[in-house]
């Protein structure tokens, strides 16, 4: 999927074909209706590829749906157009769906421009794994023990199967689709690779990281301009959404509340933080602290207005549910 990627794109296609030399393959471009020359540009260079042109932003698990339809392939790779894929990447992951026909989908490292490892696998974000990730005081726990309960501790060195993935780079086996269905599209953007992750392993399949080869991502290209700083405020309204969905409204609700307890802890120490660098601080400290206490306020915002209309959803629903969040 690609939205005013132009710069991007051309360093991602050269390296999908250089590691697919020899490959059978059918390569999908599929454009939101980018304003800058993202299609003509993928014209030009790639004739041989396939364009989707929407003629509006039909965001990324739509875009991705179109062309997993048109597709024909045992296994669909979904590629983001600011990566660029290690010319054993492909064939790798290729090989372990081959070799382990339970597996669902696979994916490898993803790696930042500087060559350093940009943590992939996630857990599901359960009630547990939120005291888990929030609460334990991960600097005093070792690393192997750290990387074994959160998979973004994890150093991602070895064949391990997880929760989910990061969709920048993710291998799905076509039977695994039939099975589970497309994307749902109501996740326009963030934690539609969650759901879909979900879905697999509630039909029984696995899913898998690897270390054999990499892909550099150079992170949020086009969503960096859809929402700039307010990014991380998109990722967590898609992260409630997936709790609602496949927790229930008293899970979502207690993610909310114990979420806005830790916001209030955080914005009370950058207020402390933005009081002396006031104090005594230069100017860029001061304006640095000053935006993270905006982006804290808003973010307990999209908590506590979130909480209050699940509380009414509960109150006029009067299900009964135990808030367990597996």
């Amino acid at each position: 999927m690609t939205y005013n990627s132009a710069k991007v794109i051309g360093e991602c296609l050269r390296s999908l074909y250089d590691g697919s030399c020899g490959l059978r393959k059918e390569v999908f471009v599929v454009d939101n209706a980018s304003s800058d020359n993202s299609v003509s540009f993928v014209q030009s260079q790639f004739p041989e590829v396939i364009i989707i042109a929407n003629q509006e932003n039909r965001w990324f698990a739509a875009a991705n749906n179109q062309a997993i339809l048109r597709s024909r392939g045992r296994y669909i790779l979904q590629l983001n157009p600011d990566t660029i894929i290690s010319e054993s990447a492909l064939r790798k992951m290729i090989e372990f769906l081959d070799n382990n026909p339970g597996s669902g989908a696979v994916s490898v490292r993803l790696l930042n421009p500087d060559g350093s490892l940009q943590p992939s696998a996630r857990n599901f974000p359960t009630n547990r794994n939120l005291v888990i990730q929030h609460i334990l005081p991960w600097r005093r726990i070792s690393k192997s023990l750290a990387g074994k309960l959160v998979f973004e501790f994890w150093d991602h060195n070895r064949a391990r199967p997880v929760d989910w993935l990061i969709g920048a780079c993710l291998m799905v086996r076509r039977q695994t689709i039939e099975e589970v269905g497309l994307k749902d599209e109501s996740f326009p953007m963030f934690y539609e690779e969650a759901d879909w992750c979900y879905r697999i392993h509630q039909a029984g399949w696995s899913i898998w990281l690897i270390p054999d080869g990499h892909v550099v991502h150079l992170g949020s290209t086009s969503t960096m301009q859809r929402w700039g700083d307010k990014l991380v405020l998109q990722y967590y309204k898609g992260k409630h959404q997936f709790i609602l969905k496949h927790y229930g409204m008293c899970s979502l609700l207690l993610h909310r509340f114990f979420f806005s307890g830790l916001l209030l802890v955080r914005m009370a120490l950058a207020c402390i933080a933005w009081l002396l660098g006031g104090l005594g601080g230069s100017g860029d400290t001061t304006n640095r602290q000053r935006n993270l206490m905006r982006f804290y306020v808003e973010a307990l915002l999209i908590q506590l207005r979130g909480s209050a209309a699940v509380s009414d959803r509960l109150r006029k629903e009067k299900s009964g549910c135990d808030g367990s969040g597996r």
